[in-house]
């Protein structure tokens, strides 16, 4: 008898995704849904705001979207328009006073479309996909990437007092920004389409809302913590996605320094390789879910006549469902057709490159995907890790506790960091090339101004410095 039997491909697919009724085993190891490259930080921060204030003013942005989409074809935004509009007309005309005259007016929308949809989240009116960089409540839009719930992971994450500091802020409207856009402040009852749905926290999950919400208490300027959060945010989710599979939610992982000079970068292999190990231990992960899954039974059926199937391991799922994970992974592959299968590693690594804690920005030269740190995501790091009116923290004992709560390593604490990746799978590691990462960390925190050295040959990051 073979060792091998068929299984229906969309079985495996309905179990691995779910639908509108039933999540899938994706959504279960991680705690949200992954099924998108176009997911960017301002669809992050979107989310994140309407998940801590109860959802966006009733217009659903559509307001800001008319605003600033003056000049596209095939709508209506003209200034003559707007001023007659039964639903703006009168918001508009509060904004945009007819004695400022066209051009002035012109001119002020378009500054409206640089400063606040510079990432490009403002879509049509009426799409539910308006994210615009958003300061305060009153800006916010209805957005379709909410289903996915990031933004409810991370508002769930935080700290109380992490999320009373973020409402506060959004709510505020003393900022610079909010201030020059007071007039498009177009206030309404919130409306929430998508509540967030409370979730079990890991010991990762604690950590990484612990540390959010010691940025999020800096003093530092509104707009320079919700960028310096979004940020943080954004390096936490893939983080999150890298740790789904190990004990208590915490990746192991090595970051390089993104500012390096040449190709040859110490201890690539080495961290292309960690990346690697998070994602197969994501998959192992879903395979343990995928005995107790609600469609597993569709897995155990008999395949219809004609239809696509993979072959898998003979056996109960307990011990086959690894089989399956990798059967599916090659289907995949081979057919080319992402949308019968949006394995999650497609979303967190586009999601990564935007903010820049995943490289290299493209699969064109050959290289692995491995993460990486700029100097702004370690300044995000010691603003996450070193409380506002601290003492400054001494360089490796730093990095020691990123590694203890965020599961990162980027060698500083070389025989410790070494151990954690032989821990992994990852042996004979060139401790010289460990800490030359580690130095060029380093370089680019000093000159940043995150870091400092001492006389005595140590560093120092925090104190004054955050």
């Amino acid at each position: 008898m073979s060792n091998t039997r068929k299984v229906e491909f969309e079985a495996v697919r309905r179990t691995l995704m779910g639908d509108q009724e039933v999540p899938g085993a994706f959504e279960q190891a991680l705690g949200f849904r992954a099924a998108t490259t176009a997911y960017k930080g301002v669809h992050l921060m979107n989310d994140v705001a309407q998940s801590i204030l109860g959802g966006a003013p009733a217009h659903g942005g559509d307001f800001l979207s008319r605003v600033i989409r003056f000049d596209v074809e095939d709508e209506d935004n003209s200034e003559r328009a707007m001023r007659s509009d039964k639903r703006f007309g009168a918001a508009f005309n509060q904004a945009f006073p007819p004695s400022l005259g066209p051009q002035r007016v012109e001119d002020l929308r378009r500054a409206a479309r640089i400063v606040l949809n510079a990432d490009g989240g403002l879509y049509a009116p009426g799409t539910s996909m308006a994210s615009p960089l958003a300061t305060h409540k009153a800006l916010l839009g209805f957005e379709g990437f909410r289903r996915f719930r990031i933004g409810g992971y991370l508002a769930n994450a935080l700290a109380a007092e992490g999320r009373q500091r973020l409402k506060r802020l959004l709510e505020d409207e003393g900022d610079p920004i909010t201030r020059a856009f007071r007039p498009l402040l177009l206030e309404a009852d919130l409306v929430d389409k998508q509540p967030p749905k409370e979730i079990k926290r890991t010991a990762f999950d604690e950590a990484l809302g612990r540390r959010l919400s010691t940025l999020l208490a800096q003093p530092l300027s509104k707009p320079a913590i919700l960028r310096l959060f979004a940020l943080g945010a954004s390096l936490g989710v893939v983080l999150k996605f890298l740790g789904a599979g190990r004990p208590h939610g915490r990746p192991l992982v090595l970051a390089l320094a993104a500012e390096q000079q040449g190709q040859i970068k110490p201890v690539r292999q080495e961290a292309v390789g960690s990346f690697k190990r998070g994602i197969d231990a994501f998959d192992q992960c879903v395979a343990k879910l995928i005995p107790s899954h609600p469609y597993a039974q569709e897995i155990e059926a008999k395949p219809r006549a004609k239809a696509d199937c993979l072959e898998v391991p003979r056996g109960p799922l307990a011990s086959s469902a690894e089989g399956i994970i990798a059967a599916a992974r090659d289907y995949g592959g081979s057919k080319g057709d992402e949308k019968d299968l949006y394995w999650p590693d497609k979303f967190f690594v586009a999601f990564g490159r935007k903010a820049g804690c995943v490289l290299p920005r493209n699969d064109k030269a050959g290289w692995g995907k491995h993460l990486a740190l700029t100097s702004e995501l370690v300044e995000v790091l010691v603003l996450m890790l070193v409380p506002r009116g601290s003492m400054p923290r001494p360089w490796n004992d730093f990095w020691r506790s990123v590694r203890e709560e965020l599961g990162v390593v980027v060698g500083s604490n070389v025989s410790a960091d070494t151990a954690a990746l032989e821990s992994i799978g990852i042996e004979n590691v060139s401790a010289e090339q460990l800490a030359e990462n580690a130095e060029l960390l380093l370089s680019n925190a000093v000159r940043r101004g995150v870091a400092r050295r001492l006389p005595d040959g140590g560093a120092e990051v925090g104190g004054e410095l955050s």
